[in-house]
Formats: C-alpha cells, structure tokens, sequence
C-alpha cells in the first residue's frame, strides 16, 4: 500500500472513532404528554399578525413557544404561545423600511 492510502486509512480511523467517542444516549425517560385527557384548545392567534413564518422553543421555560409572524408589508411581529396554560402574548413588532 501507497504511503497516501495508509494515510487515508488512518484519518478514516481517526474520524470515525472521535464520532463514536462524541455519541450520547438519548435520554428518553422524559415524556411530552402524561395525561390522557384530550387537549384543549389555545386561545386564537389573530390573523392580523400575518403568516406564520418561524417557531421556536423558549430557552428560559419549556412551556412557552416563540412565534414569528411576517405581515404583507414585511412587518414581523412576535408572538408567545404557552402551551401549558393557553395564553397568547404579544411581544414585539418589528417595521421594516
């Protein structure tokens, strides 16, 4: 074997077992639903915030939900959902130019 393909060898090595080192178990013990109840509904998210465009989990509490809506003249407005209790808040809107 060419000193090029013992050294391709070698770095595939290397790679894969820094891949395999890096791997975590996924932690499955946690579930989303517990109850069996039916969900209930949220309160209505008007349509005047426009199209829904982006969501995103909160990073502070897993209960609330960040959405970011883009109205016809590019306007963006966000918005907080909390899936626990129901509530809608308004955050910000932002023009554009």
């Amino acid at each position: 074997m060419s000193k090029k393909t013992v050294a391709a060898v070698f770095l595939l090595a290397l790679v894969v077992t820094f891949t395999a080192g890096s791997c975590q178990k996924i932690d499955t013990s946690r579930v989303l639903f517990t109850s069996a109840q039916p969900l209930k509904l949220l309160d209505p998210i008007p349509l005047e915030y426009g199209e829904l465009i982006a969501a995103f989990p909160h990073l502070g509490n897993s209960y609330w939900v960040e959405l970011w809506f883009q109205k016809p003249d590019k306007t963006i407005s966000i918005v907080l959902v909390n899936v626990s209790q129901g509530k809608v808040v308004p955050r910000a809107t932002i023009p554009r130019k």
